[in-house]
Formats: structure tokens, C-alpha cells, sequence
């Protein structure tokens, strides 16, 4: 088989590779024995595509690779926190809070939330914009939670 790319492409495809590379790697260190041999094939994939950079012109764009592989797994991690922080907060609140109509309608729907949901999670989002994590705590028992409505 034969693969035609420009130096371009094939840069953007090792982008790729190192980004998977690094991602099984973790989960390898976190789970060896699900994840070891994808990641020691990716390895060997890796290796074999990068020994092609001479042919590309492309050898000294790969020693910052990892570098930035690094920087889009950290920006990546940080959006999926908040995105999930977001979402299970409000899926817990919905569900809390959740009336015998909304649980109807959810198993009519297949599970499926109703769209009042979206309001849990903008409500949430918006603590997060203005505080992070810093009024976030552990409460000793569930605490009571009201819906906020939009005015």
C-alpha cells in the first residue's frame, strides 16, 4: 500500500499519532493490562511513520511534537473538566429535583432529559465562569436544591 502526502499532511497525520501515542501511553500507566498492546502498537506505528520525516523536510518539526501534544492534551483535559463538572452536577441536580411528568416523559423518551436540564447546566457554567472551583465543597447530607428560574 501506498500512501501519497503532502509535508503538510504528513506533519498534521504525526500531530495524530503523537496525540494518540500519548493518550494510550497514559492509559497504559493507568490500566496496563486493557491498554499495553495498543499502546505498544501505537508506539510501533509511530516509530515506522516518523522514520519517513527526512523524506518530508520535517525532522526539526518533530522535536517540538510532544511539546505541543502536551500543551492540546492539557487544553483538552481542562475543557472536558469543566464540561463534565457541568453536565453530572446538573444531572444530579435534574434528578434530585426531578418530578413524576419529567420522569414519565424521560422514559417515553428513552432516557432522554428534558430540555429543562439546559437550564442546570447554564446555571452551573455561569458558577463556574465566576468562581471555578472555589465555593465547591462537601456537604455532610444532600443538600436541599431549588431549580433556579430565569427572570
Amino acid at each position: 500500500m501506498k500512501i501519497d502526502l503532502t509535508e503538510e499532511q504528513y506533519i498534521f497525520l504525526m500531530r495524530a499519532v503523537e496525540a494518540g501515542s500519548s493518550a494510550y501511553g497514559i492509559l497504559a500507566d493507568l490500566a496496563p493490562q486493557k491498554y499495553q498492546e495498543e499502546s505498544e502498537g501505537i508506539d510501533d506505528v509511530r516509530a515506522h511513520l516518523f522514520s519517513f520525516a527526512s523524506d518530508f523536510g520535517a525532522e526539526v518539526v518533530f522535536d517540538a511534537l510532544p511539546h505541543e501534544c502536551e500543551e492540546a492534551m492539557f487544553d483538552y483535559d481542562d475543557d472536558t473538566f469543566w464540561f463534565e463538572l457541568e453536565t453530572r452536577l446538573g444531572q444530579r441536580d435534574f434528578e434530585r429535583t426531578m418530578t413524576g411528568a419529567e420522569k414519565k416523559e424521560m422514559e417515553e423518551n428513552g432516557a432522554l432529559y428534558p430540555e429543562k436540564i439546559h437550564e442546570l447546566y447554564e446555571s452551573w457554567g455561569k458558577e463556574f465562569e465566576r468562581n471555578g472551583i472555589e465555593r465547591l465543597g462537601i456537604a455532610e447530607k444532600p443538600i436541599e436544591f431549588k431549580i433556579p428560574r430565569r427572570t
